[in-house]
């Protein structure tokens, strides 16, 4: 099963826009339920971004990269 990573809701405050600062593992890490996978900026804060299930990380939104409100940045396959 896939699962889309996108930023949550409660993080955009006002913001329509965000930036991805970094992603913390590579495409095709192996990541965990919970943990911290990337930092992104809203609102001149940095938030750190967290997998939403455990599986094989795929990025696709890279570093420097404008985001919008429900834009999927990456993909995680489950087991």
């Amino acid at each position: 099963m896939t699962v889309d990573i996108v930023v949550p809701q409660e993080m955009w405050g006002e913001s329509l826009e965000g930036v991805v600062v970094t992603w913390i593992y590579q495409n095709g890490a192996t990541v965990a339920a919970g943990q911290p996978i990337a930092e992104i900026m809203v609102e001149k804060a940095q938030l750190e971004l967290v997998a939403p299930a455990s599986g094989r990380l795929t990025i696709l939104a890279v570093p420097e990269t404008v985001i919008g409100r429900d834009q999927v940045v990456g993909r995680i396959e489950t087991a």
